[in-house]
């Protein structure tokens, strides 16, 4: 039975033994990897990647996938930076629109996903040019600003903790809560393993379908809304990054491409595993474009070890 139970959490043991593995050897190789500046900064990078990737999780399990959190990220910094604009009688009503339009664009690409049958890959690619399209309507350049407070969100400190690990940490919990311990839970799950079955066992699979869309655009107006109190403006461009990395660390935490398994605690693990990653190639001063090469490796490594062992 215990065998049985551990079984079941293979990828994750096998995520945190190399992010340990990977922590230590960086850390001796590299003399500004533990510092508390560097150590600062990896928990800024993770925080936007992170809030990504809970709600990227959350579409996967049930057999999707979004490729428009990115955009939607650039389109959520452009609006609320430029129309805010360093108002703060502004700053409720716009926060308040932005995760409107946010849970609105989710669910048309569940509307989308489930009653036209075109692969979410399709539906949401295509929802993916059109939020860009719409955020460089809006503004070419970087634009707009919020008031001052709003830095608190990405670079105070609570009784010595960044606040961002507060703010990762209980949208971690949440979406554990959520995923592992709740009704919806479990449909979630029982729609990615097998829709048909899930259907014919009186799950609305359609419905659990389109609200992990919903979830999943949630969080990255969430993560839009981080980086805005971290950059204190909006930029059209700053999304684009965030279609692989809110990928990639789902995939390397142990969730099935295909659905119906893996969870949020092994994505945090996949998480801090590519920040780490791309901290350390930025340490060794490793160009850029092998970032992309890394990142294209390991969706390749995980789909196939992950979709073999599913077999």
């Amino acid at each position: 039975m215990r065998i049985h139970h551990l079984r079941r959490y293979t990828a994750t043991i096998i995520v945190y033994a190399i992010l340990v593995i990977l922590v230590l050897i960086t850390g001796f190789a590299s003399d500004v990897f533990l510092t508390g500046y560097n150590l600062g900064n990896l928990f800024l990078n993770a925080t936007s990647v992170g809030l990504l990737c809970i709600g990227q999780t959350f579409t996967i399990v049930s057999g999707g996938i979004d490729l428009s959190v990115g955009s939607l990220v650039s389109l959520t910094t452009c609006l609320t930076a430029g129309i805010i604009d360093g108002q703060e009688s502004l700053v409720l009503p716009v926060v308040a629109m932005v995760f409107t339009i946010a849970l609105l664009i989710g669910f048309c690409n569940g509307l989308l996903v489930t009653k036209t049958g075109v692969h979410p890959i399709i539906v949401t690619l295509g929802m993916m040019a059109a939020l860009q399209g719409v955020a460089l309507i809006y503004t070419k350049t970087p634009t707009g600003a919020v008031p001052d407070y709003f830095a608190f969100f990405a670079w105070e400190r609570v009784a010595f903790i960044p606040v961002p690990c507060f703010i990762l940490g209980i949208a971690a919990v949440a979406g554990i809560i959520v995923l592992k311990l709740t009704r919806f839970g479990r449909y979630v799950y029982a729609t990615g393993g097998n829709a048909e079955i899930a259907r014919l066992s009186g799950i609305h699979t359609d419905r659990i379908r389109i609200v992990t869309y919903m979830i999943c655009s949630f969080c990255a107006a969430l993560a839009g809304l981080y980086l805005v109190s971290r950059m204190g403006m909006g930029d059209p461009r700053l999304g684009e990054p965030f279609l692989f990395d809110s990928i990639v660390p789902v995939l390397l935490g142990g969730t099935s491409f295909s659905g119906g398994k893996g969870g949020i605690v092994g994505t945090l693990g996949g998480v801090f595993i590519l920040t780490i990653l791309n901290n350390t190639m930025n340490i060794f001063d490793v160009s850029a474009y092998w970032q992309y090469i890394v990142a294209g490796a390991i969706i390749l490594v995980a789909v196939a070890f992950y979709g073999r062992s599913r077999a």
